[in-house]
Formats: structure tokens, C-alpha cells, sequence
């Protein structure tokens, strides 16, 4: 397989993420709306879909059992929880925003990167499909936050 095939089938496995970890976070209480909202969280399903197809192609000689690839996208997936950690120290609640999309994440974009690189039924234009997809909810809900809009009344007369 070429490396262009293994990435498209990483980001059509993010994309999937991507879906599902934006329609996911809309109920969680972010902990800063305009950094952690539905596009940053579409787009950074992207980027670990596509580094995941990159993995797969780098360790796809170990046909056996897959070991260095999922040993690989453990590491990454650490990586991420890492990266929330110290997302900790600048905003409230990052943890508990992050965890539960970056599980989801990883295990769609683990589990679905070789399904799609190895099915031949999957071509490139359904990853590309659900790329488009991907990106057009995300900034679709960029806006949807979970924090109070406040009240719209005029103040008391004086």
C-alpha cells in the first residue's frame, strides 16, 4: 500500500472520530469555549486520524499482530493525555472535557485506520466524503457552547 492510501484511511478514520467526538462534546462543559469548542475538537480528530494512518503505513511490514502499530498509537494516545494535562494548568476542568473525547478518539481511529486500509471496498472518495463531513460540522457547531448566554432585558429604571 502506498503512504497516500494508509493516510487517507487514517483520516477517514478521524473524520468518524471527528463526528462522533464533536456531537460528544457538545454536552460536556468545556472549560473555555472559544480554544476548546466543536472545530478544535473535529480538527484535532483530524490530525491523530492522520497521524494514525502515517503509523500504519510505517508498521505495516509487522503483519503478525500489529504490535508496533498498536504499540505506536498507544504512545500517541498518551501523548494526548499529556498534552490535556498541561492544558490543566491553564484552564479549570480540561481533564474531564478532554478524557472522554480523547478515548473516543483514539479507539475509533485505532480500530479503524486498518479496517479502512485494508478493505478494498473503501476507496479514497469515502474518506474524502467523510473528511468534508467532518469539517463541515465542526465549524457547524463551533458556536454551540454550553456556557449561559445571560439575560437579554433592559436594566431597571432608575
Amino acid at each position: 500500500m502506498t503512504i497516500y492510501r494508509n493516510l487517507f484511511a487514517g483520516l477517514g478514520a478521524g473524520a468518524l472520530a471527528a463526528i462522533i467526538a464533536v456531537l460528544v462534546s457538545l454536552p460536556l462543559e468545556s472549560p473555555d469555549d472559544i480554544v476548546l469548542n466543536a472545530a478544535s475538537v473535529g480538527f484535532g480528530a483530524l490530525v491523530v486520524g492522520a497521524a494514525n494512518g502515517i503509523l500504519w503505513h510505517f508498521s505495516a511490514s509487522d503483519s503478525k499482530s500489529h504490535k508496533r502499530y498498536i504499540v505506536l498509537s498507544t504512545v500517541l494516545f498518551v501523548v494526548i493525555i499529556a498534552v490535556a494535562s498541561l492544558a490543566q494548568t491553564q484552564f479549570d476542568d480540561a481533564l474531564s472535557f478532554t478524557i472522554p473525547l480523547a478515548v473516543t478518539i483514539a479507539l475509533v481511529t485505532i480500530l479503524g485506520t486498518p479496517i479502512s486500509a485494508t478493505n478494498d471496498r473503501l476507496g479514497i472518495w469515502f474518506s474524502g466524503i467523510l473528511v468534508f463531513v467532518a469539517i463541515v460540522l465542526s465549524f457547524a457547531l463551533a458556536g454551540q457552547g454550553d456556557q449561559e448566554s445571560g439575560s437579554l432585558s433592559l436594566p431597571p429604571a432608575p
